[in-house]
């Protein structure tokens, strides 16, 4: 490396001498830079490796700490009073009859559903009516809308034979379905805080087995890996195939009239259904849905159902 440096020095003076000097400093500044390119292009390809052998090593991490967990949550319980077995159904087996025919003589079962609370002032009211009619439903809750304020009335919807699933546990698309593709570290999460939520107030046996994504399973891509999460849990997802139309905003129907007009039209879907999971909300603002309770239990009961709760 010395004689080559020596060399070019005394191949440079000669042609500076000669009035080349303009040429060789093109010629070792080009040289220079071809250099300095070479290292910085082996060390930005080394980092790259070595970045990507990390996020491999944090997947892994990952996925083992979620593994472990999922393996470390208590999947054993109820989410019901022990009277209520009576009336209480697998929610995987309700989801697979909800869109097949019945078949003759095959006894109609209908599902209450109630998203979005708890709360003290709407949830109450739907329970009062519930227990008027001598019904029981199924509240998918919010896990963080419990708290000491609400606490008690997750208990009356328990002890009044009613069945409790999980919602979430903060209702936010963007969280669990960022750009509408679902997040399943997310969901999976929500899922673990809105349970231990529950246990809290109704008690480590509780379990419930019934999940409802917020906007629905049908509204949302990617979910395979979320519904696998889910399952290890014990948990099965649950859609609709009847609604009072209390989620679409500000077109939602403003009257009883108007909302059991949806809802004959809602189960037009799937006409010859002998299982209905009927969707309705008991949020604080859903007045119009609690004036229509009423009227929804009349027409199942006068059309021969049988009220059940998913457990």
């Amino acid at each position: 490396m010395r004689l080559r440096n020596k060399l070019v020095i005394i191949f440079g003076a000669l042609i500076l001498l000669g009035g080349g000097g303009a040429v060789l400093w093109r010629y070792l500044s080009q040289a220079n830079r071809t250099a300095e390119s070479r290292v910085v292009k082996k060390k930005q390809s080394s980092q790259r490796s070595a970045a990507k052998r990390s996020n491999r090593a944090s997947a892994a991490h990952s996925t083992s700490a979620k593994e472990a967990s999922l393996s470390s949550v208590p999947t054993d319980g109820e989410n019901h009073i022990t009277s209520a077995n009576a009336y209480t159904y697998d929610p995987a087996a309700v989801r697979e009859k909800m869109a097949q025919r019945a078949t003759p003589g095959e006894q109609k079962v209908v599902f209450l559903t109630f998203d979005d609370g708890v709360n003290t002032k709407m949830s109450p009211r739907v329970l009062a009516v519930l227990k008027q009619f001598g019904v029981h439903a199924t509240f998918f809750v919010v896990g963080d809308t419990i708290n000491a304020q609400t606490a008690p009335i997750l208990k009356q919807e328990y002890d009044e034979g009613n069945g409790i699933g999980i919602h979430s546990f903060t209702h936010v698309y963007s969280t669990l379905y960022p750009k509408r593709k679902a997040n399943p570290t997310a969901i999976y999460n929500e899922a673990i805080k809105s349970l231990t939520a529950m246990r809290g107030v109704l008690g480590q046996q509780f379990m419930t087995h019934a999940w409802r994504y917020p906007g629905g399973h049908m509204s949302w891509q990617n979910l395979a890996a979320a519904d696998a999460d889910l399952a290890k849990l014990r948990m099965t997802w649950m859609d609709w195939n009847a609604a009072v139309g209390d989620a679409l905003g500000a077109a939602a129907p403003k009257n009883v009239s108007a909302s059991m007009k949806y809802h004959a039209a809602s189960l037009n879907v799937y006409p010859n259904s002998a299982y209905r999971v009927v969707l309705m909300h008991d949020a604080e603002d859903k007045n119009v849905t609690l004036q229509t309770l009423p009227s929804i239990i009349q027409y199942y009961k006068n059309n021969g159902y049988r009220f059940g709760i998913l457990g």
